[in-house]
């Protein structure tokens, strides 16, 4: 009975020290290099900086802890508040629970919880195949001796009155849209402005088209449609904006006809809310820049503004950090504080946000010679922008 007894005692010690003595019982669930695809070409040509870190967590409530093992048992070796990012190492799974390896800014590494955090990435792979799901669109449809053109369906709304908040079944809102029906069943479709696509029948109120980010063709009226700006073969700018990990990846075609990626930035897009919309996916061709993009509040009143913005869809911009007019006197505080949530959650009304300085970048890239006299600016060349 004695040796029983010390065989028992002896296997439970053993046990114990096997669960947290090294990784045995860890299952390695993914491991992330934080480095651009191989076949990826890179040419960076914003000089404001790029984030060191590409695959990561963000810290999703008020505190999160870092432990030395992947369990509740172990030790606390780090604390991190609201919105912090840390570099995403590994996912582990174990006894049943998931838990990231990270390191943070001071290379301190550890385990965190994966329900106290969010992941994210940059999808550079799948921008680029977005770009050439677009690129096969317009030569495909150009090859079959089809217009191009884009919807124009945008009636500004300052005041923020009177949203048409109805979805479709692709979960599009009617706010913005032009409304399209089914050749098939006669459904309703909703059309985000500046949505790409091709005419595959006019006639003389309505035509038959084929958007390039809907499946089934549709019916819309022509008076929705424009083509200013004309739709070219060879456009060479596309501004990528993946929703699922608020960021951007911007694109540039070299002289080679290979597209380049410029620039990579943490970004910010729409969530559904009293004042806005969430960003609608697609491809769109933007019409036309502002130095200065003022908005106002849910009364009505002058609120605040943003630099450097570019329309996309609607009244979806692209644009700088916005500042409200009561910020002003502590501006570079409350840039920082909002710069700092790039890459996290979304939250703005619809428009895509990055920092003044990155905006300002693209602003000068699709904007060789503005008209400094006035604020708003038509492009001259097409400027893509696809979103997934």
């Amino acid at each position: 009975m004695k040796y029983l007894k010390f065989f028992i005692c002896q296997f439970i010690l053993g046990t114990a020290l096997f669960a947290f003595s090294g990784q045995e019982e860890w299952s390695t669930v993914a491991t992330y290099d934080n480095s651009i695809p191989e076949n990826i070409k890179v040419n960076e040509k914003y000089k404001g900086g790029h984030p060191e870190v590409l695959d990561y967590v963000f810290v999703r409530g008020r505190v999160a802890n870092l432990r030395d093992l992947p369990s509740t048992k172990g030790k606390v070796i780090g604390k991190y508040g609201y919105d912090t990012k840390l570099k995403a190492l590994k996912k582990v799974l174990y006894y049943g629970n998931y838990w990231f390896f990270v390191e943070d800014s001071k290379g301190k590494t550890g385990y965190i919880s994966a329900n106290l955090v969010r992941k994210r990435v940059f999808r550079f792979q799948k921008a680029l195949d977005k770009i050439n799901e677009l690129e096969k669109f317009v030569v495909d449809q150009k090859g079959m001796g089809r217009e191009l053109a884009s919807t124009s369906s945008y009636v500004p709304n300052p005041n923020n009155q009177n949203f048409k908040r109805a979805k479709d079944k692709y979960g599009t809102s009617l706010d913005q849209s032009s409304i399209g029906r089914s050749v098939v069943n006669n459904e309703e479709i909703y059309i985000p402005d500046r949505s790409i696509l091709s005419v595959v029948q006019r006639g003389k109120t309505t035509s038959r088209v084929k958007v390039a980010n809907i499946p089934e063709e549709l019916i819309i009226s022509n008076s929705t449609m424009t083509k200013n700006p004309v739709i070219q073969e060879d456009f060479s700018k596309v501004v990528a904006i993946d929703v699922s990990n608020q960021n951007m990846m911007v694109f540039e075609k070299n002289r080679s006809k290979e597209w380049e990626v410029i620039s990579y930035v943490y970004s910010k897009t729409g969530i559904e809310s009293q004042l806005g919309f969430e960003t609608p996916k697609g491809f769109f061709t933007a019409p036309m820049v502002k130095y200065v993009m003022p908005y106002n509040s849910e009364t009505g009143d002058k609120q605040g503004y943003a630099r450097y913005a570019m329309r996309f869809s609607g009244g979806g911009y692209l644009h700088g950090t916005p500042i409200n007019y009561d910020e002003e006197i502590n501006k570079e505080f409350f840039m920082k504080q909002k710069e700092k949530t790039l890459g996290t959650f979304t939250g703005t009304r619809k428009c895509i946000r990055t920092t003044e300085e990155h905006a300002k970048f693209l602003f000068d890239w699709v904007m060789k010679t503005p008209n400094k006299k006035q604020n708003e600016q038509r492009l001259t060349e097409n400027v893509m922008f696809i979103i997934f």
